[in-house]
């Protein structure tokens, strides 16, 4: 099976850079495995990289819970999405202020997940599957 609808989605951010600070985004960043490469991939900058990787969290949460599309003025669907990016691990969970520990939340998002009309099937022979 193919995807035919290309991938299409995005999230919009907004950083609070007096909690997401260097020091911060350092803690996040080397939570997981790969801080190396996300530094090399946003030049060194580390705030840029963790504000990437939030993107991508909230891409594959959204992903998961069937997609969202919301724009800034759905200040209710923000904190839905800003909360679900929150109490994933290692973001630090959620405070007495919007951004949350990490110092990010999402204000909109267009992510459609894939249906059934986005997906080809092709028939593939035996020998191009590697099987006798």
């Amino acid at each position: 099976m193919e995807d035919k609808w290309g991938g299409d989605y995005s999230v919009t951010l907004e950083v609070d850079h007096g909690i997401l600070t260097e020091e911060r985004a350092q803690q996040i960043n080397g939570f997981w495995s790969g801080d190396d490469y996300r530094l090399d991939e946003e030049s060194g900058d580390v705030v840029m990289a963790v504000i990437r990787l939030a993107g991508a969290t909230l891409i594959r949460v959204m992903f998961e819970q069937g997609g969202a599309f919301f724009g800034e003025k759905d200040t209710g669907t923000q904190l839905a999405w800003t909360d679900d990016l929150h109490e994933e691990e290692g973001w630090g969970g959620t405070d007495e202020t919007i951004f949350g520990w990490c110092g990010i939340r999402c204000v909109g998002a267009d992510v459609e997940v894939p249906g059934f009309d986005n997906v080809e099937l092709k028939e593939v022979a035996t020998s191009e599957r590697g099987l006798p």
